[in-house]
């Protein structure tokens, strides 16, 4: 009776006979409640990792491009500082560097890196640095064993590399690895052999940053044959105009050899796997082989037989041949002007030229 009465009372106008009426309410086990609830058929469950699995593989290309369009982007940060210290260094001396110093004279052999690190803060790494001293020899052995991530491209599979080059004569020229380098010039004789007749390049070849010369060697002068001596470096030299000639450009990865995405792993000696000697020259930031005209197939060694591609950006990045670069597109490069631009894979040759020489009496822009 009492529970009766509770209930016409929850419900007004409901009478006792009417009770009976209303629809009953059986009380369900908690168990079977939950698994009613909570149950997949195996069919939903493969749905489900199928829809998750395709999320997951059109979200992770984008992360990955993200990541690359981020270390693209501080790689061009890099190499801005760099070509505006070459800048600041003008400035300062009413000269840009040498690619490599006069050897006879009392700066011995080095690079263009010693230069100008002075004004990408690093002024407390060179304060003991001599250039009366070859820059592999104490004290600027411990100098050059510095990594510096200024002159290294995020994007480089592996980072912090060390050249370390055996010598007849010890020490080994050893030294932290760079994945810049200046364009010495063009080589005529090898880069017109992939030149149409109407492409031929003559004339004056060296780059903005050329190497010392006295004008009675080839290579040195930048040039095919006997050319004129460059003893000073300077940006009125550079006729073509400064927005239209490159300072600075990749040729990352070094000392390992790439040709194309296929990497050969550095072996002075050809004492390794494929017995081939095998070097892509020019690693070390302070080396004198940092800098060097492009338009060569010719490896370090001869066994290693020569590149089988002509002269392309990321073709190579063996000591001659071109720019080189882990960016999917491309390799960054720095003008005489202080910009940075990419140029793509399918750069012609011949401009490719244009923008290295920096007295080519060429009208030819940066794409």
């Amino acid at each position: 009776m009492l529970l009766e009465r509770e209930r016409s009372a929850d419900l007004p106008g409901y009478s006792r006979q009417a009770w009976h009426l209303l629809p009953s309410f059986t009380p369900m086990d908690d168990t079977h409640t939950q698994k009613n609830r909570f149950a997949f058929t195996l069919v939903e469950l493969l749905v489900v990792i199928a829809i998750i699995g395709t999320l997951i593989g059109l979200l992770l290309p984008a992360v990955q491009g993200a990541r690359e369009a981020a270390r693209a982007s501080q790689c061009a940060s890099n190499m801005r500082q760099v070509a505006l210290a070459f800048l600041n260094y003008e400035s300062a001396t009413k000269q840009l560097p040498l690619g490599y110093t006069n050897p006879n004279g009392s700066t011995k052999f080095h690079s263009w890196a010693p230069f100008v690190l002075p004004f990408i803060e690093e002024s407390s790494l060179v304060a003991q640095y001599t250039f009366t001293t070859e820059w592999w020899k104490s004290p600027n052995r411990e100098i050059v064993a510095k990594q510096l991530a200024i002159v290294q491209c995020p994007s480089t599979p592996t980072y912090n590399r060390m050249q370390d080059k055996p010598e007849t004569t010890p020490p080994n020229k050893t030294g932290a690895c760079s994945d810049y380098c200046v364009p010495a010039g063009v080589h005529p004789k090898d880069a017109n052999v992939f030149l149409s007749a109407s492409e031929q390049v003559v004339g004056d070849t060296r780059g903005a940053i050329c190497w010392w010369s006295d004008g009675s060697k080839a290579t040195l002068a930048g040039l095919s044959n006997t050319g004129p001596a460059n003893t000073r470096n300077q940006l009125k030299l550079i006729s073509d105009g400064t927005s239209k000639t490159i300072l600075v450009g990749e040729n990352a990865g070094r000392e390992d050899v790439y040709r194309g995405r296929i990497k050969y792993d550095v072996d002075y000696a050809g004492t390794g796997s494929t017995g081939k000697k095998t070097r892509a020259r020019g690693g070390a930031w302070a080396t004198t082989d940092n800098p060097g005209m492009i338009g060569s197939i010719l490896p370090w060694d001869s066994s290693l037989g020569n590149i089988p591609t002509p002269p392309a950006i990321n073709g190579s990045n063996e000591w001659g041949h071109a720019f080189y670069a882990f960016h999917p597109a491309g390799a960054n490069v720095a003008l005489a002007d202080g910009s940075v631009r990419l140029l793509s894979d399918d750069t012609p040759l011949r401009l490719l030229c244009d923008l290295i020489t920096r007295a080519g009496a060429e009208t030819t822009s940066v794409p």
